[in-house]
């Protein structure tokens, strides 16, 4: 009988110690979630630190909208979200998003510019609640323009003119911006197309780049850079150098 208790005892110890079980037999544990004021902003940039995009009267154009959720702990919410524009512009972009606690996504939103649209700057907004609250709103413009003479900024040219590659494989290639958008860029390897990028127009900054094996060509080679602007004007730069 003393055995006995003294089992019955040490099993109750044990089971103290050890906390309520769940229905998997495994401890339970208490979570916190701290629900935060959510977030929404325009991401597309024409210029460093400068928002929003070109496009010309009638223009499609695609804008990057981020939502974030503030949340801690939580699980994933729902929010609605929606964009105003000026009169007559048309704007297209899902009405919510759905985004895990202390997370951000994406959704794009197409929005075009009245075909008579005059040149100028026209104001964007975008909104997110989550049941009735509203979070944190923001702002980015449509520029609209009509017409432009200057060809695009080209930078960070690989391979320089007069410069060399080595090893066993190189990059060739470029980044390019305009003073409003860029279209289009080009590498051109000793007269042949190997890469071509379409820019989107999100932001103002565009690359292209090449991943060129170089074991088997050694000597004197010649790279063209292009990048075409919206407008059509064109920009080329080229570098004559060596494979080492």
């Amino acid at each position: 009988m003393r055995k006995s208790f003294i089992a019955l005892a040490l099993v109750t110890v044990v089971a103290l110690v050890a906390g309520p079980a769940t229905a998997g037999g495994k401890p339970s544990s208490s979570s916190s979630c701290t629900r935060g004021n959510a977030r929404i902003s325009i991401e597309n940039t024409w210029a460093w630190g400068a928002r929003g995009s070109w496009g010309t009267p009638g223009e499609t154009l695609t804008f990057a909208v981020n939502v974030s959720n503030m949340d801690i702990g939580c699980g994933s919410s729902t929010f609605d979200i929606a964009m105003s524009a000026p009169d007559g512009f048309a704007v297209s972009m899902p009405p919510s998003a759905t985004v895990g606690s202390a997370s951000s996504t994406y959704v794009w939103a197409q929005v075009t510019s009245p075909v008579g649209a005059a040149d100028g700057d026209y104001p964007l907004a975008v909104s997110v609640q989550r049941q009735g609250i509203a979070g944190q709103a923001g702002q980015s413009s449509y520029k609209v323009y009509s017409s432009d003479s200057s060809g695009p900024e080209l930078n960070w040219i690989n391979p320089s003119d007069g410069g060399s590659l080595s090893g066993r494989t190189a990059y060739v290639g470029f980044s390019s911006k305009d003073d409003h958008v860029v279209r289009r860029l080009r590498v051109i390897l000793d007269g042949t197309v190997v890469a071509t990028k379409l820019c989107d127009g999100v932001t103002f900054d565009c690359q292209v780049s090449y991943k060129w094996t170089i074991r088997r060509v050694r000597g004197q080679h010649v790279a063209t850079f292009e990048s075409v602007d919206a407008m059509g004007n064109l920009s080329t730069s080229t570098s004559t150098f060596t494979v080492n």
